[in-house]
């Protein structure tokens, strides 16, 4: 089949960060299979990373209509850019406001406290989610695009779960039919604050709404299908897995940037939330150095991306001229071009994940994405779907989530560093062909449609 599928998406470029590049990768691949996508995402959202860098890779004829959003979240970044003044950097509005912050003493300490309350506040009466406010303007987007017949099928993309709540409605409206795409799970998630009372009843209540009037719902991982599926048996024949994946095209010509040299380096590439993790594998580190010594000299971990103020602070703790100065480093957030030919230089890559109950279901995005590069990888991380995607890998190692497996596999890999070899030989997990898979889909889902339209006027 061929034919125009209306992709609605918040996270989207000029927006950086890991959640981007399982659209972008769709909007690129799915015209090779028939399918032309459409998008709808914010005009100017709140979300603070940014990659201008990644317009460049957008399809020259892709359709883009942006919209208005009305977001709270854009007031405290607008008042601490105003108040206090400074040069910007490639690190993005985040990190922008961040430095500014520091640069600004006590005015800055206060703006910072106030844009935090600001945000708790909205954070807690708004629902679904903060993007809220996104929701009547991408609904009459798409109804807009029905008109002008612009597409067959809506593909929605969460989080945040108001992209769903648009797509739901657009089919509301068109009676168009509508998959479902979960990027992390949104009830029952490990790393999100459980929402309770009217707004966990509103939460069960919406997320059935969205399985039960959705088509199919595409999930990332397979225990998240299988969590979907004992959550809701009756709809069982809805849930299908397509992973995240990397793209080689990405590498094309691309000149690594190589670290020391005579050091090992190895690469730490995205966010840093949880400071439990952090503070495990630095830990690791301190002690393999401690009985090493001779591998202070050798070893080099990078962390590139954003950092929590709770990882900061662990940061801030190791990285101290007594104790992994010299060997563990933090930059903040660069383009993703930049950050590739890091990553393309690096003799290793890095993959943290804690250890807390529901975790072993996460595999991270930027895993997949190491596998583009056929490097060694070294995946700290709990049993679970991350961590045998590491050891099916021929140059993987593992490590548990404590200090003393830290420094064992770390030792290991300088020591005795995988040989060279492909880690995904049969491109199971490349991009173009993920877009197959979601072609593929779309094909069933509008046949299906179709076929029932054809029934209901007979």
């Amino acid at each position: 089949m061929s034919g125009r599928v209306l992709v609605v998406a918040y996270h989207f470029p000029p927006l950086g960060g890991i959640g981007v590049q399982r659209t972008l990768k769709y909007v690129t691949y799915l015209p090779r299979w028939g399918w032309r996508p459409i998008v709808i995402t914010p005009r100017n959202p709140a979300y603070t990373v940014r990659d201008p860098s990644l317009l460049d890779l957008l399809p020259a004829d892709l359709a883009v209509h942006r919209t208005a959003s009305l977001e709270p979240g854009r007031l405290p970044n607008a008042v601490a850019r105003l108040l206090i003044r400074g040069p910007k950097d490639s690190s993005g509005a985040a990190a922008d406001v961040a430095a500014r912050r520091a640069r600004g003493g006590w005015l800055g300490k206060l703006v910072w406290k106030s844009m935090i309350l600001w945000n708790r506040i909205w954070y807690k009466l708004l629902f679904p989610d903060a993007e809220i406010g996104w929701v009547p303007f991408g609904w009459r987007a798409g109804r807009s695009a029905n008109r002008r017949r612009e597409f067959d099928v809506v593909y929605s993309t969460a989080a945040p779960i108001s992209a769903h709540l648009i797509a739901g409605l657009v089919k509301r409206s068109t009676g168009r039919p509508w998959v479902a795409d979960f990027r992390d799970p949104w009830l029952g998630n490990p790393f999100a604050a459980d929402m309770r009372g009217p707004k966990g009843w509103l939460q069960r209540r919406t997320e059935r709404w969205i399985v039960s009037r959705a088509d199919r719902v595409v999930v990332v991982v397979d225990g998240m299908r299988a969590m979907f599926v004992k959550r809701y048996p009756d709809l069982a024949n809805k849930f299908v897995c397509i992973p995240n994946g990397y793209d080689r095209a990405d590498l094309a010509g691309l000149t690594p940037l190589r670290g020391e040299l005579g050091r090992f380096t190895v690469m730490f590439a995205g966010s840093l939330y949880r400071p439990g993790e952090l503070e495990a594998f630095l830990g690791g580190v301190e002690l393999l150095v401690t009985r090493r010594p001779d591998l202070r000299a050798r070893l080099r971990v990078q962390f590139v991306g954003s950092v929590s103020p709770g990882n900061r602070h662990v940061a801030d703790q190791y990285v101290t001229p007594d104790r992994l100065g010299g060997v563990v480093s933090f930059e903040s957030f660069i383009p993703r071009p930049e950050a590739l030919a890091r990553m393309a230089g690096a003799d290793a890559l890095l993959q943290l994940m804690t250890d807390e109950p529901g975790t072993g279901m996460f595999v991270g995005g930027k895993l997949y994405e190491y596998l583009a590069f056929d490097h060694p990888i070294l995946a700290v991380m709990p049993p679970g779907e991350g961590r045998r995607l590491v050891e099916s890998v021929p140059t993987g190692r593992v490590a548990d989530v404590e200090p003393v497996s830290v420094a064992d596999a770390l030792e290991r890999l300088l020591d005795d560093p995988p040989s060279a070899g492909q880690s995904d030989p049969t491109g199971r997990y490349d991009r173009a062909n993920l877009a197959g898979e979601l072609a593929a889909l779309l094909d069933q889902v509008v046949d299906e449609w179709s076929h029932a339209s054809a029934i209901g006027r007979s």
